[in-house]
């Protein structure tokens, strides 16, 4: 996660955390921060330092961590009025666990990410915006210089569905160190529960398996866990985010 998080993002050190930070974007996710390995000496007094740390870089404070590796900076963040925005099953798939999809093709045409294309990238941003529930503009293209970034320079591997001209459902994997994170799947309203999520997942970990990727692991979103485990993924913990108190 940090190793990923670092390739795209500002990268501040504080007290028992790092914060990965996207400077001028306005929608939350797109920054946080991590717990360090080595734990501080006071896990409350980090946590009290962290807003304003976040403040002085026009963000609101995040954490985003894995329960298993880090339960007193949990118990911690309890104490302190910390709200857990989101608790979900963390997952791992290798090469020779991953399972083919099997179901019928769904109507599109698969389409790899490309840093030079960039009408296809704002397209596919807008989409998966509103597909997370975005409303209007705001937000839509926060990620935008990132992902050209990272698909530049070999760190961001993406793809989408096109149909009749738009896109439909995506996916990224952030690569980092010996893993890649598979993030940002997405899939518009009106064509979930069609086989777009399996597909365009399949595809986009398939690049990453055959360019030599010995690890993809997600954070599982509520009601997704079936797609992820035919696809060969298994749990092995729990991501919790936090959100700052007040």
């Amino acid at each position: 996660m940090r190793i990923a998080f670092a390739s795209a993002r500002t990268v501040v050190p504080v007290e028992g955390f790092t914060l990965y930070l996207t400077p001028g974007a306005t929608v939350p996710y797109l920054s946080a921060a991590v717990p360090d390995e080595t734990a501080p000496a006071s896990w409350a007094h980090a946590l009290a330092a962290l807003p304003a740390a976040f403040a002085a870089h026009g963000s609101a404070a995040r954490i985003e961590t894995f329960a298993e590796l880090h339960p007193e900076l949990l118990a911690a963040a309890d104490e302190g009025g910390w709200r857990r925005s989101m608790v979900v099953p963390v997952m791992t798939l290798t090469p020779e666990t991953f399972a083919e999809v099997t179901e019928p093709t769904p109507v599109g045409t698969s389409r790899s990410l490309d840093a030079s294309d960039g009408a296809w990238l704002e397209a596919v941003l807008r989409a998966q915006h509103r597909a997370f529930g975005g409303d209007g503009e705001a937000g839509a293209l926060d990620w935008l210089p990132s992902l050209e970034r990272g698909l530049r320079d070999g760190t961001v591997i993406g793809g989408a569905i096109d149909v009749a001209g738009a896109p439909v459902a995506g996916a990224v994997i952030l690569l980092g160190g010996d893993a890649g994170e598979l993030a940002g799947v997405w899939t518009e309203a009106s064509f979930r529960g069609q086989g777009y999520a399996s597909r365009v997942c399949h595809e986009v970990l398939r690049a990453g398996f055959d360019g030599g990727l010995p690890l993809a692991w997600l954070s599982a979103a509520e009601g997704a866990l079936r797609v992820y485990e035919r696809l060969g993924f298994v749990r092995v913990g729990t991501q919790v985010n936090l959100e700052q108190p007040g």
